[in-house]
């Protein structure tokens, strides 16, 4: 009996994996719900956000000051210091903080989005 083989494409169009596919979307999706706890903020403005495609998009109105929050440097250079009393995890870079923490469980749930 022959085996057809489907093109590389048809394969990961089928799955979801192609770029900015669904299963791109629902990675961002988890990411970003991790991510909450780490994100700081003072009044709220970076922890709305909104998710398009494979990508996180704080709120416009963040996007002045995040890369310093995010860098966790003032535009003066000195280094920030984050209310840790009402957000106690909130860092600098903190996608990178979320995944040391919880980059198991993220990979995990995505693995099963990608399995069902």
């Amino acid at each position: 009996m022959p085996v057809k083989l489907q093109p590389t494409s048809v394969i990961k169009l089928r799955l979801g994996i192609e770029p900015n596919g669904r299963v791109e979307h629902y990675a961002a999706t988890v990411c970003a719900k991790h991510m909450d706890k780490y994100v700081p903020f003072r009044e709220g403005n970076l922890a709305d956000y909104r998710i398009e495609g494979n990508k996180i998009i704080y709120s416009p109105s963040a996007t002045d000051y995040a890369q310093y929050i995010y860098r966790g440097i003032s535009k003066n250079g000195k280094p920030l210091n984050y209310n840790k009393d009402k957000h106690p995890l909130a860092s600098s870079y903190w996608d990178k903080k979320m995944m040391t923490a919880e980059g198991t469980d993220v990979i995990r749930e995505i693995q099963e989005f990608i399995g069902r």
